[in-house]
């Protein structure tokens, strides 16, 4: 059985879609460092085998919305070492920092994409504030779909 690194069933509508649509072709995974040619945004910082970027398609009302990447393939938390929880705390501080994020949240999804909602299996992580509501001075929601 031909292995799938991308879900098209969890993608959201517009350029996003369009893009899974494409890598699925490829029968490739996007984030694997000789795939990564789809993503927009700069590395702003790498830490042994781990990086952060902004996402290229965000989620609605986040700002920031962040990811935390590892160079190896893997999709399921339990392959990762207490040195990659080392890093990607690292990274997470430094996104906090550099954005000046006064809360939010750190998601990960793991495993099978037909029960994580993720569009790319390749494990990554989400470092997401919400925006503000200038009226209401409370945050906007954010939908971090899962399942």
């Amino acid at each position: 059985m031909k292995k799938k690194f991308v879900n098209l069933a969890n993608t959201r509508p517009g350029e996003y879609k369009s893009i899974i649509a494409k890598i699925a072709k490829t029968g490739k995974c996007p984030f694997c460092p000789e795939n990564f040619k789809y993503h927009k945004k700069p590395i702003l910082k790498r830490l042994g085998d781990w990086f952060i970027t902004e996402g290229s398609w965000p989620y609605k009302n986040a700002n920031p919305h962040l990811i935390i990447l590892g160079l190896k393939h893997r999709e399921n938390l339990l392959e990762l070492k207490k040195s990659d929880f080392e890093a990607i705390f690292q990274l997470v501080s430094f996104g906090i920092k550099k954005y000046s994020i006064k809360g939010g949240a750190l998601a990960v999804r793991f495993g099978n994409t037909n029960y994580t909602g993720a569009s790319v299996a390749h494990l990554h992580f989400h470092l997401i504030s919400p925006e503000i509501n200038k009226k209401t001075k409370r945050a906007r929601v954010v939908e971090f779909p899962i399942g």
